[in-house]
This record gives C-alpha cells, sequence and structure tokens, in this order.
C-alpha cells in the first residue's frame, strides 16, 4: 500500500509540472528563510511533516475512494464572486491596518461605512452568495468523513514540534491572548479554522472548474490566503521582506490543509486541524 502511494504521488507530479515547480519553488524559499533565520533544521522538518501528513491523507484516500465531489455550477459567476471578495477583503485590512491611517480615531461614520467589508474579510458574503445559488452545505464540503486524519496530522506536528523546535511552540501564547482554552478554540476553530477553510475550500473548487486544472487551483488559492496575512503583519513590523517571506512561510502548512480538504471530499477536517494548530512548527 506505501508503494501504491508513491506511484500515486508521482503520477501526479508527471500530470501537473506547474504546479510541481510553484510547490518545489516554495519548498527552496523555505529553506532559504529557515537558513536566513538560523532555523534551516526547522525548516527541513517543516516540510517533512507537511510531506508525511500528505502521504497519511493519500493513504487514507486510496483505500476510501470518497466518490462525492465538489459541484460547481456557474464556474465564471462564483470565481469573480470569489476574487471579489478576495479583494474586498483585502481592502478592509489595508485601511485597519495601514500605517497612514489612524483606524482607532477614524470617524464614526467612516467606519460605519467600511464596517461591511468584514463580511468579506470572514467569507460570510461568499457564503451568502452561494446559499443564495441554492447550494447546501454538504456540496460545499460540510461532510462527515475524513475525521481520522486529524489524529496522525496533529501527532505528527505536534511531536516533531517538540523534537526539533520546542521553543515554537504558540500553545501559551494563544492561550495567554485568548483569555483560555475556550477563548482558543473559538478563536481557533471559527475565526480561523472556519472562515478560512471556508474561504480555501470555495477558490480550491471554483477555480479548479474555471482553470481546468485542480492543482493550480489549489496552489493559487492559498497563495492568496497566505497573503491575506500580510497587512498586519506588516502593521506589527514594516518591514516588507520579512512580511513577504513570512507570507511564503505559511504556505506549505495552507496546502497541506487544503490538499486535506481534497482528498477527503470534506473541509470539516481541516476546519479542525487547522483551528488546533497550536504547535507553531511553521514559526521561524
Amino acid at each position: 500500500m506505501m508503494l501504491e502511494v508513491f506511484q500515486f504521488q508521482f503520477s501526479k507530479i508527471k500530470a501537473n509540472p506547474l504546479t510541481f515547480l510553484l510547490v518545489s519553488i516554495t519548498a527552496l524559499t523555505i529553506l532559504y528563510i529557515g537558513y536566513i533565520h538560523t532555523a534551516f533544521a526547522q525548516s527541513i522538518a517543516y516540510l517533512g511533516v507537511m510531506w508525511m501528513c500528505s502521504f497519511c491523507i493519500d493513504f487514507y484516500a486510496l483505500r476510501k475512494k470518497e466518490t462525492e465531489t465538489f459541484e460547481v455550477r456557474k464556474p465564471k459567476l462564483e470565481s469573480f464572486f470569489f476574487f471579489s471578495s478576495f479583494l474586498l477583503g483585502m481592502l478592509f485590512l489595508y485601511v485597519r491596518f495601514s500605517p497612514s491611517i489612524d483606524w482607532q480615531n477614524l470617524k464614526g461614520i467612516l467606519k460605519l461605512a467600511l464596517l461591511p467589508l468584514v463580511l468579506f474579510l470572514f467569507p460570510i458574503a461568499l457564503g451568502i452568495f452561494l446559499l443564495v445559488l441554492k447550494y447546501k452545505p454538504r456540496e460545499l464540503g460540510f461532510r462527515l468523513q475524513g475525521f481520522i486524519l486529524i489524529v496522525p496530522i496533529i501527532v505528527i506536528s505536534a511531536i516533531t514540534n517538540r523534537l526539533v523546535s520546542p521553543q515554537s511552540l504558540t500553545w501559551d501564547n494563544i492561550l495567554l491572548e485568548s483569555g483560555g482554552i475556550v477563548g482558543a478554540l473559538y478563536t481557533g476553530l471559527i475565526l480561523a479554522g472556519l472562515s478560512e477553510e471556508f474561504f480555501r475550500v470555495v477558490g480550491q473548487t471554483r477555480l479548479a472548474a474555471l482553470l481546468n486544472n485542480t492543482g493550480l487551483a489549489w496552489f493559487s488559492t492559498t497563495f492568496l490566503w497566505a497573503f491575506m496575512h500580510a497587512p498586519k503583519w506588516y502593521a506589527q513590523d514594516p518591514n516588507l521582506q520579512e512580511v513577504i517571506l513570512g507570507s511564503i512561510r505559511i504556505i506549505p502548512i495552507g496546502l497541506m490543509w487544503g490538499y486535506l480538504t481534497y482528498r477527503t471530499k470534506s473541509v470539516l477536517p481541516s476546519i479542525f486541524v487547522h483551528g488546533t494548530n497550536y504547535w507553531g512548527l511553521q514559526n521561524f
């Protein structure tokens, strides 16, 4: 069975060389980031864990052979709304975190006018739009399957992080910032996991139908997701190079979460894995 997984992964590489090239460039960039941040071993471990997780995902998927697919009825229209939502969400982030705009002292009427953009930052408008098109939650990936993969992914990530880079563990910081376990779970599962993985599954599936290229849609959606973090990071530390490298640094873990959704045909496992990502292996 392990040989079958290797053969499957190799066949996917051969079938989509452009995606493989983009992933390879990203991986090399991750190693470079690890090198300049004196965390080369951690960067290798990070990439290794992402591959081990993908191996577990493929092992499961080849045995389970889920037959359901993600339905896309109007690829052009839905892709257009997805990109529009992304741009409007980025607009809110720019205004909220721009060093040239004093958000705290912004006039109340201007804040009120900008607040609807939050519906695009958290993909609420995107969800409403798809429900108006009469999609059912199950057709959008909310399916009770693939949960068994949560355990090996978390275990592999946690153990590797503890062995290779215990100083990067983020559990204590998250608990402190969230005010305890309940706040941490709410922040992780709802604000991060649900909103970001719903954004990802919609982008992956709509762009795949539009481009007729699942791999390129997978990478492109995660690339957009990664750089949505840039405005806030730049506001915290206006070092453009580090913001760009930091955005690239989270692409592999985003790709793993997206691959988990794609292979299980369910967004729920990735929501949980993302929402409980307290290990910080990608932080260097």
